[in-house]
């Protein structure tokens, strides 16, 4: 096993990232950033290795980085606005915390495949915001969060619109006017 694959090994176990590079503590070597912050996971494999981390670990660390962002979004939605019971939030954070650590071997199994057949399969990034076609778009969402709310307060606006035109009286004359009249105006 070469030292790139038991790194990557370790930072996909379904621990928190400061536990995964704790061995390598001691010295100057590496610095604080590099051993508890998961971002500089690809600078650790550098030093460790002492060549350059290969496309399959650039990868792997992409993925895992980008799986860590939906975990901790998911995280804030559990918490909500503050006002959740303890046990609800556990149970959400817990949920999120086992879909991460499935995702995390899933990309270790595609990270050791590549190693295996030596070529790095690129994978879509998922579907787009229909609007910006920009942002990956979470679930059965069809818009990324910014274009969701955006649409959500046109349609809010349009429908006050609608009803300030409906609730207005439209007025008769009192008295119905004659087709002579017209005529000889």
């Amino acid at each position: 096993m070469s030292g790139e694959e038991y790194l990557a090994r370790k930072y996909c176990q379904p621990k928190p990232y400061w536990h995964c590079l704790r061995e390598l503590t001691g010295g100057n070597y590496y610095s604080f950033k590099e051993l508890n912050y998961p971002e500089y996971w690809l600078d650790a494999l550098g030093k460790y290795t002492q060549q350059e981390p290969s496309a399959a670990a650039k990868q792997l660390h992409q993925r895992v980085e980008a799986a860590r962002a939906e975990f901790r979004a998911k995280q804030d939605r559990a918490w909500g606005a503050g006002g959740v019971d303890r046990a609800t939030f556990e149970k959400k954070e817990l949920a999120a915390w086992n879909t991460f650590n499935a995702q995390k071997q899933a990309y270790l199994k595609d990270y050791l495949r590549a190693l295996e057949t030596g070529t790095v399969v690129r994978r879509r990034t998922g579907r787009k915001c229909k609007q910006c076609n920009a942002a990956k778009v979470v679930g059965r969402a069809k818009y990324c969060e910014v274009c969701a709310k955006q649409r959500h307060r046109e349609a809010v606006r349009t429908s006050k619109k609608k009803q300030r035109q409906s609730s207005r009286v439209i007025t008769l004359l009192p008295e119905p006017i004659q087709p002579e009249a017209l005529a000889a105006a």
